[in-house]
């Protein structure tokens, strides 16, 4: 029982190492999206201003040109955000799981450790 005991405490003692690292990846994965959620901002900020400058811009030309480019830069910022988020939200759902699954495994061996 003593060598199945320090086995089963080794095993629970590298789960929680695996638990760590992973909760340590979370956050800075965490660090990452609220990074690149300031990065959408700044990049919004910038398309706002983009569209002002090119509403200037249509008053003094009202070629059909400057309104498709107007169009094609919000559609562009849009399919960046929503890519970010999506990779974002992957990252995230992946390491939970990772997280869960871990916790799942300490919990048996402490529960098989008790018995």
């Amino acid at each position: 029982m003593d060598a199945k005991s320090q086995q089963v405490e080794s095993q629970l003692q590298l789960l929680k190492k695996q638990q760590s690292a992973a909760e340590d990846f979370l956050q800075d994965l965490q660090r990452q999206q609220n990074e690149q959620e300031w990065l959408a901002e700044d990049f919004a900020r910038v398309h706002q201003e983009e569209r002002e400058s090119l509403e200037l811009l249509r008053e003094v030309w009202q070629g059909a040109e400057s309104r498709s480019f107007g169009y094609y830069l919000a559609d562009l910022q849009e399919k960046e955000k929503q890519k970010w988020h999506k990779i974002i939200q992957a990252n995230q759902e992946e390491h939970q799981k990772n997280i869960y699954q871990l916790e799942t495994q300490q919990q048996d061996l402490q529960k098989e450790l008790l018995q």
